[in-house]
């Protein structure tokens, strides 16, 4: 992972100053948190999608044979791509769909404040979708690490593993793991994402058009 890079891109700073903001906006109305619950879970699920879609487009010959027919004759072949994309989503919509169950009885859904929720996750749709494209630019000529890519959104996974089951050990509320582990996940993401990309995302997008720019082919 290269901090060197991460910490010399504009967009981390601004990720990190929407977390602090995030905390902050909690600290003088503690009745959002159901809000930054639910927001942080939506962020997940957009993440998750944008994951499939980057997995089903990426460039990669692998693919697997599929089960033969009650004749025994193979059934063709299917794209090791494909089967990846959709063992995830099926994977990580069940985690999510678990943490929906939890959130219903952990949130006051009175409290929502639905003008933020909106705001916040459009933001955050816009962001990811500058990357995913920004991404396949990049990456339009050569293939990806399946690994690596079903991997990453994992990581978002843990401040809700650890909101349901560390307070229970230690003591302390679950809005305090919550928030700290949310701003602590959200860093290492996009400095993992970054460092896997090799470039910032929109630092390569506009390099890209850049060249396109002064080199038409």
């Amino acid at each position: 992972m290269n901090w060197k890079r991460t910490l010399t891109d504009p967009s981390f700073w601004i990720l990190l100053l929407a977390n602090c903001y995030l905390v902050y906006k909690y600290e003088q109305n503690p009745d959002i948190f159901s809000t930054l619950v639910w927001l942080y879970w939506s962020q997940s699920l957009l993440y998750g999608l944008f994951t499939f879609l980057n997995i089903l487009t990426t460039k990669t010959p692998a693919s697997i044979d599929e089960t033969t027919t009650a004749e025994g004759l193979p059934n063709g072949k299917r794209s090791l791509k494909d089967v990846s994309a959709f063992f995830f989503l099926a994977h990580y919509g069940f985690f999510h769909l678990v943490y929906f169950v939890f959130l219903l009885t952990m949130t006051k859904l009175s409290l929502f404040n639905w003008p933020f929720f909106k705001y916040y996750l459009g933001i955050f749709f816009i962001s990811l979708a500058v990357n995913f494209i920004s991404h396949k630019i990049q990456k339009r000529t050569l293939g990806d690490d399946l690994g690596k890519m079903m991997l990453l959104p994992y990581l978002r996974i843990i401040p809700m593993h650890l909101c349901i089951l560390i307070p229970a050990f230690v003591g302390i509320t679950s809005l305090t793991v919550f928030l700290v582990m949310k701003v602590v996940a959200d860093v290492f993401m996009y400095a993992l994402t970054n460092s896997y990309y090799k470039r910032a995302p929109l630092a390569e997008l506009t390099a890209v058009n850049l060249k396109s720019t002064i080199s038409p082919e």
